[in-house]
């Protein structure tokens, strides 16, 4: 986690613990809501994945290098990918313009500026895509007339310490000029590089090649390549993608969490009716144990129509049990099973039911831990989105039998199938 690329100390100096946030990967695991297999020696069994209560693969991101294939998934803003997941569930048809009305864009840890929308618009739409990263610098005055820039953030995963090497190295080459010293002065407040730029230096331009020369400006390559469920071969996805098929695992997670509760529920109910029969009926109960050798259970079993567990608490019920508070106890426990009870088959019944618990748990999330965007998103000059470039108009699409796909303008469209004999200019060849 160090911005200068030290190594961590030995494990003898280190601990470690899980994050409050993180723990919201396992809550629920322990109500069967996941599958588990066998690890590699099958001396124990490992979730095959993890509940995940919140959108970690966007939330957190990812990077991995496989056999001819990678993954680089960057990190976003967590109240942000929790907005947009809970309107997709409150609008199926959501499209990606709606989507990134709530996600901006990437949200890196080290914050920066990202340059630009469109590179984020094709990696959400396509599933890969480029993002120029810069740093953000201020010029500050010193001295006689003199200017220094100063760099308080810098883009994601660049090494401070290589940085400022790369710089002092090219100055020293001639290769960048104007720079009369570079010093680190980052503290425990914050970071800041100070390049102090010579008298006659033109500050805007040695900024500007710092960023064509050095990694104060960098492209982060968008590529998201995941496992979609048991599948083993990886799959590029969209952001679209992403979320639908987060949205599917929750809904299963809570579907079997709510089947585990409603199971739980049922058992202690059951039991709790064994208790009440034998506070009915206490004299006898005590009258059938007294008088058994060894068979109190099967005797309280044929008697009162118990199974064995329920015959198994009585036999194991403390004496306190027989006062009249403990009654009442046990009934209010078991109305309140009751009502749990209805509720969960309610939820099971209705998908609508178990969406809307989906909605207020991730929005519980994004309340207890979300925090603001720190990465801006600012203009680039170079950057034009190729669809303020299309006139928008409506067309008529064709898939032909042959998979080919043609589009043609309706207009366009609406004048050929005058022709009597249909519309021949759609078909892509005979017969098809």
């Amino acid at each position: 986690g160090s911005v200068d690329g030290d190594p961590p100390a030995a494990y003898r100096y280190t601990e470690a613990r899980l994050s409050k946030l993180s723990n919201e990967m396992l809550r629920d695991i322990d109500k069967e809501t996941v599958d588990w297999d066998p690890n590699f020696d099958e001396s124990r069994k490992e979730p095959r994945v993890l509940p995940s209560r919140f959108p970690n693969l966007l939330v957190n991101g990812s990077v991995g290098i496989a056999v001819g294939m990678a993954t680089n998934i960057p990190p976003h803003n967590l109240r942000e990918v929790i907005g947009a997941c809970i309107h997709v569930l409150e609008d199926p048809e959501a499209t990606l313009s709606d989507l990134m009305e709530y996600i901006k864009g990437p949200d890196f840890p080290t914050k920066g500026i990202i340059m630009g929308r469109a590179g984020i618009r094709q990696a959400y739409a396509t599933g890969r895509g480029h993002i120029k990263v810069r740093a953000r610098a201020e010029f500050e005055e010193f001295g006689q007339n003199r200017t220094r820039i100063v760099i308080t953030e810098i883009p994601y995963q660049v090494n401070k310490r290589m940085l400022i090497k790369n710089m002092a190295d090219q100055v020293e080459d001639k290769r960048l000029e104007g720079i009369s010293d570079i010093r680190d002065e980052s503290d425990r407040n914050g970071m800041r590089i100070v390049i102090e730029l010579k008298r006659d230096a033109n500050a805007q331009v040695v900024l500007n090649r710092l960023f064509a020369q050095t990694q104060l400006q960098t492209t982060f390559a968008i590529n998201m390549l995941a496992l979609v469920d048991d599948q083993s071969q990886p799959r590029i996805l969209s952001l679209r993608h992403i979320i639908d098929e987060y949205l599917k695992h929750q809904e299963d997670v809570l579907f079997r969490r709510t089947r585990f509760d409603l199971k739980k529920a049922q058992e202690r109910a059951h039991l709790l009716e064994g208790l009440l029969i034998a506070q009915d009926n206490i004299d006898e109960v005590i009258r059938i144990i007294r008088t058994s050798y060894d068979n109190a259970k099967e005797n309280l079993m044929t008697r009162f129509s118990l199974d064995d567990v329920q015959a198994q608490a009585i036999l194991e019920m403390q004496l306190r049990r027989l006062q009249g508070l403990d009654r009442e106890k046990l009934q209010a426990e078991y109305k309140e099973l009751e009502e749990r009870i209805a509720y969960y088959q309610s939820l099971l019944a209705d998908e609508n039911l178990l969406k809307g618990v989906l909605k207020e748990e991730l929005q519980e999330i994004a309340d207890k831990y979300g925090d603001d965007r720190v990465t801006e998103i600012g203009f680039d000059e170079d950057d034009l989105d190729v669809e303020d470039l299309i006139e928008e108009e409506q067309c008529v699409y064709t898939l032909t039998d042959g998979g080919y796909i043609k589009r043609t303008p309706a207009s366009e469209y609406r004048l050929q199938g005058k022709g009597g004999k249909g519309n021949k200019s759609m078909s892509t060849k005979e017969e098809d």
